[in-house]
């Protein structure tokens, strides 16, 4: 019988994973964490990978993160294609439902936060319409103001040099009663407001849970550059403080961007977060050399 030939698509996996090869550093690196119990002065909670664009952070977390399942891991990698908390914890559970562990309760609450999110939305828009019928051009800057400072819509493009305090914060005040008076409870304030309040000590608690039953979890945390903004205060309160319960001790966190770990919120906690800069490969210079006719 004739062999089957590979598909471009294999030939390119096998090429690619081939010009990796001066990233073995890297992969020993991470594997041997696994090595280590998390209570081993050598164990570390975190590593952040960066590098310029192009230079293999991404291609180094999925070979990490099979590194992750090999050594039974339950893992989740997410990128910029989630915007907010919510959607990062909506994709992680996605994740994990398919290797077998739902976030159940988690799940039902983001449910809830996008139904509630879609109430407070109409609501907004409600007001908005009856301030555009209205005679007032300063009324309707407002509306628009309100929008933005309840956060529903980026401060950009001609309305960013109108706004100022006072508009801000009378749209907002406005906009916010009308959505509290359509919101059932305080539970469901907060998941429109401040849904991380609602959603992470569930999410801790559901991870927590499916941490017991897998000797690792590994979460991934790719394009770093562009969800830092809301992502990184969060992950060092959860990895160093008690506020929204425990997390477990046999997680590991991975980000990967293009600037090194903010030293104003890492800085002091080196012993336990690992820093893997990441310079252009010698295969790849080379090859870059090639193009440019050097």
């Amino acid at each position: 019988m004739a062999q089957t030939r590979p598909s471009m698509q294999e030939l390119i996996r096998r090429r690619t994973r081939a010009g990796f090869v001066g990233r073995g550093a890297e992969r020993a690196l991470f594997r041997a964490n696994f090595a280590t119990e998390p209570h081993d002065e050598r164990h570390r909670f975190r590593f952040h990978v960066h590098g310029n664009a192009g230079v293999g952070k991404t291609f180094l977390l999925r070979e990490w993160e099979q590194i992750a399942r090999e050594q039974g891991a339950l893992t989740a990698r997410v990128d910029d294609s989630a915007g907010s908390l919510p959607e990062v914890l909506a994709e992680i559970s996605r994740q994990f439902a398919a290797q077998g562990r739902r976030m159940k309760e988690l799940d039902r609450l983001l449910a809830a936060h996008r139904e509630r999110r879609h109430e407070a939305e109409l609501a907004v828009l409600a007001a908005q319409a009856e301030e555009e019928t209205g005679p007032s051009a300063g009324g309707r800057l407002a509306a628009r103001a309100g929008v933005v400072a309840l956060g529903m819509i980026p401060v950009a493009g001609p309305l960013a040099g109108l706004l100022d305090a006072d508009q801000l914060a009378e749209g907002a005040d406005r906009l916010r009663a009308r959505v509290l008076s359509r919101l059932r409870d305080h539970e469901d304030a907060q998941l429109v407001f401040a849904p991380e309040r609602v959603l992470t000590p569930v999410f801790l608690r559901e991870l927590a849970e499916a941490a017991g039953t897998v000797p690792w979890v590994a979460l991934f945390f790719d394009t770093y550059e562009r969800t830092a903004p809301y992502l990184d205060p969060w992950l060092r309160e959860i990895m160093t403080t008690d506020r929204h319960g425990a997390m477990p001790a046999t997680a590991v966190v991975v980000t990967a961007g293009q600037r090194p770990a903010d030293p104003a919120r890492w800085g002091g906690l080196r012993d336990f977060v690992t820093d893997v800069p990441l310079a252009t490969s010698p295969r790849r210079r080379h090859a870059t050399c090639w193009r440019a006719g050097v």
